[in-house]
């Protein structure tokens, strides 16, 4: 690392070769990521079906508070990523070690919530014996947290610096560890009694643990060595990591507005019957499993657009832009014809109806589904483009409107006032994510545009406002 990195191509079809290897291995890793909640579902829908219901509440509360300090953590991928295309390796051992002792006191706070799950869904009105049983999965669980952000203070370290695959490999690998683990803690194998839910909790600890002592070998050593990780300081930075608790908060609290807002809206649907909020079920599993995916391309914009920065090439951002919206239409619209030529096996095999009238209305439901699915993959893509400008607050408010203010207030009035009724919501979900997805839009073009003029002035190493902190701030560290 004692030189740059080589430029990022300026040209759009160099730039669509450089997210697609970087976000493939990414993509498929969350996607994996995934596959150990549904491992855990899965197993424990075995002991019946109090014990399904109270672990899916538990994971509800697990995700929700993983994905909060999933999003402060996250604030250091910019940091490390511009540290690394400035060949500054003391800069990637400080960003990356402040990003761990984050994710250990977000960790034990969530840690905090987790181990008052039950008294959370007992005052939300949930039933003592489902609030136990998702008490006794988090317990289980808890531990798990802390140690899940320290992976992705990793894989954020990974992604900075351009080789996402060794975090993607590891996370490959927890799949099945995690099927063998909860399958013997929770039924009991041979001399392993068997621990119930508590024990598919405990087994997502151990897979954690494991992944977290495997992705640090694997920095530790081989190539990945010229990091120099085991000569960085380990003391914590207070002005760092206040730095990055600013940033990354607003990120935080941005995933919870967009991801919790589906849920939500379900409560609504639930006035239209049964039919109904099945099928809205339905549409919010799909929207998460194809979605999930472009949560890898985001990660990759989220480092191409921090080294762009870094080299104050407008140009690069440009097309980058160009880049993300050339895959995530082709992505999503590709999916989306999938979708509907096999509705059909949708609602029947994979989701097992077989109940006309939902059959029905899943049906007249999927189009409108894979409209959203197409906003929503453009807004995750573009909002990693967002993160590696360090460009948190805006967004987030942007999110905030667009979809509780917007989406939500059009969908009421169209299901309320006109014949549309469950659908008026969904159209006004689409309503609420186009109106994100402009906003975002210009946002990125005011960045692309504050660094043109820059370089058009000879400032190289100025620093707009709207940037955020840093370009060359991280020689501070």
């Amino acid at each position: 690392m004692t030189e740059p990195v080589p430029k990022v191509q300026n040209s759009g079809r160099g730039m669509v070769r450089r997210v697609l290897p970087l976000g493939l291995p990414l993509a498929i890793g969350f996607v994996a990521q995934l596959a150990i909640s549904f491992t855990d579902a899965a197993l424990v829908s075995r002991l019946g079906p109090d014990e399904l219901a109270g672990v899916t509440l538990a994971l509800s509360v697990f995700s929700a508070t993983m994905l909060f300090g999933l999003g402060i953590v996250t604030a250091v991928t910019p940091r490390l990523a511009a540290g690394y295309r400035a060949a500054d390796t003391g800069a990637v051992r400080t960003w990356f070690v402040q990003g761990a002792w984050l994710a250990v006191l977000v960790g034990i706070l969530g840690m905090a919530v987790l181990l008052n799950t039950g008294n959370i869904l007992t005052f939300i009105g949930q039933s003592p014996r489902t609030a136990d049983i998702a008490q006794d999965y988090n317990e289980g669980a808890a531990v798990g947290l802390p140690l899940f952000l320290l992976y992705v203070d990793a894989r954020c370290l990974l992604t900075g610096i351009g080789r996402p695959r060794p975090s993607t490999w590891v996370m490959l690998a927890a799949v099945p560890l995690n099927l063998a683990l909860g399958y013997a803690l929770t039924f009991g194998a041979g001399p392993i009694p068997g621990l119930g839910v508590f024990g598919a909790g405990l087994a997502s600890t151990l897979v954690r643990a494991f992944i977290v002592l495997a992705v640090t070998a694997l920095l530790l050593t081989g190539r990945l060595r010229e990091l120099g990780l085991r000569n960085a300081s380990l003391a914590p930075r207070l002005p760092l990591l206040g730095e990055l608790l600013r940033v990354g908060s607003w990120i935080g609290v941005r995933i919870l507005l967009g991801e919790g807002f589906l849920p939500v809206l379900a409560f609504f649907v639930g006035r239209f019957g049964a039919d109904a909020t099945a099928a809205h079920a339905i549409g919010l599993r799909l929207e998460t499993l194809v979605v999930v995916f472009a949560l890898g391309f985001s990660g990759a914009a989220t480092t191409l657009a921090a080294w762009a920065r870094e080299d104050g090439d407008w140009r690069a951002l440009r097309d980058l832009r160009s880049a993300l919206l050339t895959i995530g239409l082709g992505y999503s619209a590709g999916l989306s014809v999938v979708i509907l030529a096999t509705s059909g096996f949708i609602t029947r095999v994979l989701f097992g109806l077989r109940d006309p009238g939902t059959e029905s209305m899943v049906h007249k439901l999927l189009p409108l589904v894979v409209a959203y699915l197409i906003v929503d993959t453009l807004i995750t893509m573009s909002m990693g483009y967002l993160v590696g400008l360090s460009d948190t607050r805006i967004p987030t408010i942007v999110v905030g409107v667009g979809y509780w203010i917007i989406g939500l207030g059009t969908g009421i009035l169209l299901s309320e006032l006109t014949p549309l009724g469950f659908y008026g919501l969904w159209l006004g979900v689409i309503t609420g994510g186009c109106g994100i997805w402009i906003g975002v839009f210009a946002r990125t073009g005011r960045h692309i545009a504050v660094i043109k003029n820059t370089r058009k002035k000879g400032d190289a190493h100025a620093e707009p406002e709207i940037l955020g902190p840093g370009r060359h701030g991280h020689r501070n560290a």
